[in-house]
């Protein structure tokens, strides 16, 4: 496992980790040339060794390299050092759609509308480069600070083409997200993210998932057969429009939903432009009415806020270049949502004040001297003095037009002031995380300045980070002018007596130095079989040291006793004995063993295995045999070699009756798993044949297993997972 403080390539440091999930472990990250943070994606050691998923892997990092989207994370690289493969993406300061449900949950229209439009504007640039994304949920939908929504986690996406739209015996997906057809492992394409966010959208409007259920395989039975809820009942305010598009969206069959996204889109926009119209007409109500329209407010206002930014410079260009219009011009700011770090993410919000531009004092033209004025001469004046007076006026004058000719640089944008051209603009980047030299070196090289406005304590940025800016990213901005920012003094220290943390439970350790500092410590893990699990073992400073919140804490938890692993081996093919010996050498146990009749494969070798080939799992786990018992000797006449012996007329017996010869047969059954990610289910198999009905199996069971069923007769077999019949077949 790689610590922090690993750096990749001699270019990004890990700094902590901030998420995981099936495939990866996502750290905070800095890349070391820029000067800013980013995010590292670092795939699982277990899976290093296994192609399939380094190519997966992969082809997360090319299908979103793809993708260039204001709505899209950006991957700015992919590489492997060793053994560690891993992309580099950029870093949202901000928290996932998923938490601001929990905390904010019902959104009201407005600001459903807002992010669902932005969510699909960026699945649309998905579908144009013919990505399907696949795995649509709040989960993988980030909320940045500032505002804008990004669509992150192509990790099964896959390209739109016919070679690769049927899903295989595994769906893919999240199962509360994910579609009909998904769900029937079926046939995947764009509307399949159609229905993913129109699922997402029906949380964001009532705060519930809109089919639940105790087991994975009932959600996805409902995704298949049940209607969407009633939304009024959980917010009677949704808007008729809005509720119509999620009905829409999450239609069963998939040719009634929108044919495209951007479909979808112009129907979002309608229904946007229809709250706004209803919003006009009603001026009395207060926003102290309306909180759900407070939060996340900012994905609506960043977009005016850019607008009314671009109109005010075009103004500017038209106005006199004075102060008062710049002043005006400044004040237009707005409070950004700062959304701080939980689970993958971050954990509060707090408002933060955007950045506002220095102010210069007016020049007063009106009061300025005039000696001509002012000074009255007697008739015998002094000419020699009159020259002075006269050169000390023109030497004012010219340095009141340097100073004008400099006002109007800032007022124009532009690097010739009053005269010059002013049609060039540039692209504003983000400076946020970076140093302010390097910020400047940057905007110097695209035409315009940084400057340092303020400085201010952070929890957040180290000293001299920058951590706002007064104009927006990807902003036009004219050469020549300046955008303001405000850099890091660090973190306001206060020195505090490192506590003694041994044998505490880690949820305690980490509250104890949070509530000293401010931060947590960084956590890692062993194994010891002498400490209790979850306990802290070790910690660095050792009790009694003197720290503040620039101090480095790290605890060592015990992970109790190692659970060694082994990997499942191959034995389909071979006999019996060499299947248990091959078993047993990998520390496995031989579990339940079941013999059945084949017409394909010899008596005495193994058919089937209940655990996979290549399965990682805990020594001592259980691998149940299906063997053969060899074809089947029930329509087989034996061969008879002796001749019968004549009977005297005295010696023969009546003929007796017949007894009636049963029908019965063997076939094998392999129940599979009912859908994505399910290992473990409980099994019941009931049979119906001429013998009447019985139960075969009722009890849990690990997917997926086989099993031989015999009966009499004509009959059928019926199979359930978790209390769900996934199939019947006759018998």
């Amino acid at each position: 496992m790689l610590r922090i403080g690993t750096v990749l390539l001699d270019r990004y440091e890990l700094l902590e980790q901030i998420g995981s999930g099936g495939m990866a472990i996502v750290f905070r990250g800095k890349d070391r040339t820029l000067e800013r943070y980013v995010t590292v994606k670092i795939l699982r050691e277990e899976f290093i060794g296994d192609e399939e998923f380094i190519t997966r892997f992969r082809s997360e990092a090319l299908a979103a390299a793809r993708l260039s989207h204001p709505n899209i994370v950006r991957v700015y690289d992919v590489g492997q050092e060793g053994n560690v493969y891993f992309i580099v993406m950029e870093y949202v300061h901000g928290d996932t759609l998923k938490q601001a449900i929990k905390e904010k949950a019902p959104f009201d229209t407005k600001s459903t509308i807002n992010v669902s439009m932005q969510i699909a504007s960026g699945i649309a640039q998905a579908h144009k480069n013919h990505i399907i994304h696949r795995d649509i949920k709040p989960q993988n939908i980030l909320v940045g600070t500032d505002g804008i929504i990004k669509v992150t986690d192509f990790g099964i996406a896959r390209a739109a083409n016919g070679a690769t739209m049927t899903t295989s015996t595994t769906a893919m997906g999240s199962v509360h997200y994910f579609s009909p057809e998904q769900a029937r492992g079926g046939y995947v394409d764009e509307k399949s993210d159609i229905y993913s966010l129109g699922i997402t959208m029906f949380e964001m409007v009532t705060g519930q998932l809109p089919f639940q259920a105790n087991t994975s395989v009932a959600v996805a039975m409902k995704q298949i057969n049940e209607e969407l809820p009633d939304i009024r009942q959980y917010n009677p305010k949704v808007s008729a429009s809005l509720e119509m598009i999620i009905r829409k969206a999450t239609r069963k069959k998939a040719d009634e939903r929108y044919a495209t996204i951007e479909e979808m889109i112009q129907e979002l926009a309608a229904a946007k432009n229809e709250t706004n119209g209803m919003a006009q007409q009603m001026p009395s109500r207060t926003r102290a009415s309306q909180p759900e329209i407070q939060y996340l407010s900012a994905v609506d206002n960043n977009k005016k806020q850019a607008e009314a930014r671009r109109m005010e410079q075009a103004r500017q260009e038209e106005l006199s270049a004075t102060e008062e219009m710049m002043a005006k011009q400044e004040k237009q700011g707005i409070k950004n949502i700062r959304i701080s770090k939980d689970d993958d993410f971050e954990r509060e919000y707090e408002e933060v004040e955007p950045v506002r531009r220095s102010r210069r004092p007016k020049l007063d033209m009106q009061n300025r001297r005039n000696p001509r004025q002012e000074e009255e001469y007697e008739q015998g004046y002094d000419k020699a003095r009159e020259k002075k007076v006269v050169f000390a006026a023109v030497a004012t004058a010219l340095i009141i037009i340097a100073i004008i000719s400099a006002i109007g640089v800032k007022a124009f944008g532009t690097k010739a002031g009053l005269f010059g051209d002013s049609s060039e603009t540039a692209k504003v980047k983000s400076f946020v995380g970076m140093e302010l030299k390097t910020a400047q070196e940057l905007a110097q090289k695209d035409g315009y300045r940084v400057v340092e406005e303020k400085s201010v304590y952070s929890e957040r940025y180290a000293q001299g980070i920058i951590t706002a800016q007064s104009t927006e990213e990807n902003s036009d901005i004219k050469k020549g002018m300046e955008v303001g920012v405000t850099v890091s003094l660090g973190k306001e220290t206060t020195e505090e007596t490192m506590p003694n943390l041994k044998g505490d439970k880690e949820e305690i350790a980490v509250e104890k130095i949070k509530n000293l500092i401010g931060k947590e410590p960084k956590v890692s893990y062993e194994y010891d079989e002498d400490a209790e699990m979850e306990t802290v073992m070790e910690q660095t400073p050792s009790q009694g040291t003197k720290i503040t919140a620039e101090t480095t804490i790290s605890i060592v938890v015990s992970r109790g006793k190692e659970t060694k692993t082994t990997i499942v081996p191959k034995v389909e093919g071979l006999t019996q004995s060499r299947a248990e010996k091959a078993l047993k050498s990998s520390k496995l146990n031989v579990g339940d063993v079941t013999l059945t009749e084949s017409d394909s494969v010899e008596e005495g070798i193994v058919i089937t295995q209940t655990k996979e080939v290549g399965e990682e799992v805990p020594e001592g786990t259980e691998v149940g045999l299906v063997i053969s018992l060899g074809k089947s000797q029930q329509n087989e006449p034996e061969e008879n070699t002796q001749q019968p012996e004549e009977q005297t007329p005295e010696e023969q017996t009546p003929e007796q009756p017949q007894q009636p010869i049963q029908n019965t047969k063997t076939k094998t059954y392999t129940v599979n798993p009912p859908a994505a990610g399910v290992t473990k289910a409980h099994i019941k198999i009931v049979k119906t044949d001429d013998n009447g009905e019985s139960v075969v199996l009722d009890e849990q069971k690990s997917l997926p297993f086989s099993v031989p069923i015999s009966g009499s007769g004509d009959g059928q077999i019926t199979c359930y997972i978790d209390g769900v019949q996934m199939w019947s077949d006759a018998f």
